[in-house]
């Protein structure tokens, strides 16, 4: 947690030292730099306790396990299933999650 609030400050500073431009049809607009980066943060916090509470159990061997975050952020999914391994007995494929 401390690395991804680390990560988010030096964002939120480098985009301080930028300037955000717009353009709308004909016309280019000054944005404030926060109004892009405020919601990107949000997005990234919001989404990172949402894959937090997610269990998954194994077919096979009926092992209830919890991936990364950062694993479930990048694999596969499809129709609430998710692609990850079992840290138990090894097997790959499409988990559903625990209700």
């Amino acid at each position: 947690m401390k690395k991804i609030l680390l990560l988010l400050t030096l964002t939120s500073l480098l985009l301080a030292l930028t300037s955000c431009k717009v353009n709308w049809f004909t016309t280019t607009v000054d944005v404030p730099w926060y109004f892009i980066a405020i919601p990107v943060a949000l997005i990234f916090v919001v989404s990172y306790f949402i894959l937090m509470n997610i269990t998954f159990v194994c077919p096979e061997c009926k092992t209830e396990f919890k991936p990364k975050w950062y694993q479930l952020s990048v694999c596969f999914h499809f129709m609430g299933k998710r692609y990850a391994k079992c840290p138990k007995c090894g097997s790959k494929g499409f988990f559903e999650r625990k209700r």
